[in-house]
């Protein structure tokens, strides 16, 4: 009776407690729960993939930098002069986003982000939402421009722009010459031929949009009589038809006896034989071609489309494979308008890597040129993957984390990043950082690396590069930046290489720079000195980020670059430890072929000679090379 007592006690117990542990369970789950809904949020998202309308002939261009779409579309039928409005068919957009017509009129649409962003603030946009199967009615400019708007309200425009077909009307020089005719014969005649005329304009316009063609009669005037009386006869010979012409003319020879009557009579049906004979001639007309401008409406490389920048006339595809063998990439697809011709040929392999000059020639023999290029991203560089304290793949990014842990893993509002701080340590100043690049891969020992006289140049205890083939043209980084009084160094280095890492070159390696980008500055927002390499800098974000874009240059540096003031350019060593690195470049030309790359981002710009400030930090997101 007592141990079945205590087995109930027993079983209660522990009942009593797993009901507890799965109450527990459901708070923590809930409050997870809760938690990844109050840090998400709603959704700043606003991406606009496409817009496609059932009018619409072919796929639509779209010029994503640029915030632009262009649309052709078949002609409408012979009811229409020209579509009135178009029907949405399908729209790609971010999932939690809304598209709106733009309210007003807009005179100027920027192509940098900048303008684009204080643009986005200033337009009012429609109340109703636009969904599939909206008809939108086409302006008379054929500019339409809508806004994406996120959950969370944020904004973003593009411009759409309708390339619609019209019917061309009868020349008016056709319709004068009708008008002038002698003869209702002719009259009737030029007026068919306006009927064929238009005709063949509709037909020429339905089967296609890129030409279009117009016919116009030609009529000649009866000659002018020497006398009154011939004039008359031949006005009164010009106001009936060929038939009762010639039976009048052949009562008044019988009812003459008069020589001159009869001559006169004779020469008023000469002339009216000749007017009907003009009438019965063939109508001539002519076809005026319009060729479409030469273009490239689309393309793909490698199965990837690529982005057009119309400042450039650049087509630039980003994200192949890391490392892909850029000099032999297939021309996957290219869509040119009717007529127009291209010296590539889709199917056919070319060194995109280096860039290839593609000349478009349409009917006319005018002619366009662009650049195609294609490259690759470095992996990590969106730095949302993290092990610990170090961004992976830690084979491509690296950073000093040793003693002190100056770089590390921020999440900010949506933003994951790195967050590099100057920190001090054995009274000695640790810049931040984060780089391509291995941390003393040699093994020195702390205690000798925090002497100042051992090691003058800290950059020398690190193996700078890594293998890197593209070429690109811009690099661009989110970034903020906290100065304390310090400066920053965001740069990128491409570079040639006759060896391949610096810890094991030899004394008869040539490192060579190919192309270089610098930014350095105690502000975010650019200000405060010269920095020749930037493109732009942006306003922030809702995370307080800015977008940086830097231009590289290929060769010589330009005047003023901050890379003047770096060691970049030392190829004799400072210390004298046999553990330094030599990590030294003479200039190159730019032609060289690239072999590495160095991308560095310090909160410190003269950290590698152990002066900064405390607390400095610089945080980085989303690094983005374009070619």
């Amino acid at each position: 009776m007592l141990l079945e007592n205590f087995n109930r006690t027993k079983n209660g117990y522990c009942a009593s407690a797993a009901l507890s542990l799965l109450g527990l369970v459901a708070i923590v789950l809930l409050n997870g729960c809760s938690a990844d809904y109050d840090t998400f949020g709603a959704s700043d998202y606003r991406n606009l993939e496409e817009i496609s309308f059932a009018e619409q002939d072919g796929s639509s261009a779209v010029y994503s930098a640029e915030h632009r779409m262009e649309f052709d579309f078949v002609a409408p039928p012979e009811s229409l002069d020209t579509w009135d409005s178009v029907t949405v068919e399908n729209i790609d957009m971010s999932h939690f986003a809304s598209l709106y017509l733009v309210d007003g009129k807009i005179e100027e649409f920027p192509t940098d982000s900048l303008a684009l962003d204080s643009l986005t603030k200033k337009v009012s946009r429609s109340k109703k939402a636009v969904r599939v199967g909206d008809k939108i009615q086409v302006p008379s400019d054929h500019i339409v421009y809508v806004v994406v708007v996120s959950e969370s309200g944020k904004k973003s425009i593009w411009q759409l722009v309708l390339n619609v077909p019209e019917l061309e009307p009868v020349s008016s020089s056709s319709s004068a010459k009708s008008a002038k005719s002698s003869s209702s014969a002719k009259s009737s005649a030029s007026s068919s031929a306006s009927s064929s005329s238009t005709k063949s304009a509709t037909s020429s316009s339905v089967s296609s949009s890129s030409t279009k063609k117009s016919s116009s009669s030609n009529s000649d005037e009866s000659p002018d009589s020497s006398d009154s009386r011939e004039s008359s006869d031949s006005q009164n010979s010009s106001s009936s038809t060929k038939k009762s012409s010639s039976s009048n003319s052949d009562e008044s020879r019988e009812s003459s006896d008069e020589s001159r009557e009869s001559s006169d009579s004779r020469e008023s049906s000469d002339s009216q034989n000749s007017s009907s004979s003009d009438a019965e001639e063939p109508v001539e007309s002519s076809d005026s071609h319009e060729a479409v401008a030469p273009r490239v409406l689309s393309l793909s490389i490698a199965g990837k489309s690529a982005e057009f920048d119309a400042e450039r006339k650049t087509f630039h595809v980003d994200d192949l494979d890391f490392r892909t063998d850029l000099t032999a990439l297939e021309l996957s697809e290219m869509e040119l308008p009717e007529g127009a011709t291209a010296n590539v040929e889709v199917g056919e392999s070319y060194d995109f890597g280096a860039g290839v000059q593609v000349t478009v020639t349409n009917a006319n023999d005018e002619s366009e040129t662009y650049t195609i290029k294609a490259g690759y991203q470095l992996p990590g560089s969106n730095f949302n993957s993290w092990k610990g304290n170090n961004v992976t793949p830690d084979s491509i990014w690296g950073n000093a984390n040793t003693i002190l842990t100056t770089t590390e893993k921020i999440t900010s509002g949506s933003m994951i990043g790195a967050q590099i701080q100057t920190s001090s340590a054995l009274t000695k100043m640790a810049s931040g950082s984060l780089y391509t690049a291995d941390f003393n891969p040699k093994g020195v020992g702390t205690l000798s690396m925090a002497s100042s006289s051992t090691w003058p140049d800290g950059n020398e205890l690190l193996d700078f590069g890594k293998p890197f083939n593209a070429r690109p043209e811009f690099m661009e980084v989110k970034f903020s930046y906290d100065s304390k009084g310090d400066s920053c160094d965001i740069y990128i280095l491409l570079e040639n290489r006759t060896g391949d890492k610096n810890v094991n070159r030899k004394s008869s390696d040539v490192n060579k720079l190919v192309a270089s980008a610098w930014f350095r500055s105690a502000k975010a927002d650019n200000s405060g000195r010269e920095n020749p390499d930037v493109v732009s800098v942006s306003e922030p974000d809702e995370n307080k980020m800015r977008t940086l874009r830097l231009k590289l240059q290929y060769g010589e540096p330009l005047a003023g670059s901050p890379i003047e003031n770096s060691s970049t350019f030392n190829t004799k060593l400072e210390s004298s430890n046999k553990s330094a690195i030599n990590n030294g470049l003479v200039q190159g030309t730019g032609d060289e072929p690239v072999t590495h790359i160095r991308v560095v981002f310090a909160s410190s710009a003269d950290g590698n000679h152990y002066k900064g400030t405390k607390g400095a930090i610089l945080v980085i997101d989303e690094m983005k090379l374009i070619y």
